[in-house]
């Protein structure tokens, strides 16, 4: 009797343990299709990299995501561009020695602006990898 109480005990854990990592990975697969953009974007030393990202052309409100392991301090921009104007959002410096994060909303407000991204890396001896996340929020 205990072996076969043992034995339903073990098959309810391990239905359980199944149900919830096939959520965890349905809810991550849900969340990677939401993302408007997606991009990784290798940075040369002393050097940066420019994105753009072609905009909806439409008003939105967005979410702008940039996240590195990369060692030394890298500065993250965000530039308005509507036509051949541009004008700087936001900008900071980070100078954490790995897990650099940079969040910032992007208001579309007209749906006639597009953005770009620009990260600087100012180590001189390594590459820093970022990868960019783009995400339309839901109307306020």
């Amino acid at each position: 009797m205990k072996l076969e109480m043992r034995s339903v005990m073990f098959v309810l854990f391990s239905l359980f343990v199944l149900s919830v990592g096939s959520a965890s990975w349905v809810q991550a697969a849900q969340f990677e299709k939401e993302y408007l953009y997606y991009r990784d974007a290798n940075v040369p030393p002393f050097q940066k990299s420019r994105e753009f990202f072609d905009m909806p052309n439409r008003k939105g409100f967005f979410e702008v995501t940039m996240v590195s392991e990369a060692v030394g301090p890298l500065t993250f921009r965000i530039v308005r561009v509507r036509g051949d104007n541009e004008k700087t959002q936001v900008q900071q410096r980070s100078y954490s020695l790995g897990s650099h994060e940079f969040q910032t909303s992007f208001d579309n407000a007209s749906g006639e602006d597009d953005l770009i991204v620009e990260v600087s890396n100012s180590n001189p001896a390594t590459v820093a990898k970022v990868s960019v996340f783009v995400v339309e929020l839901p109307a306020r």
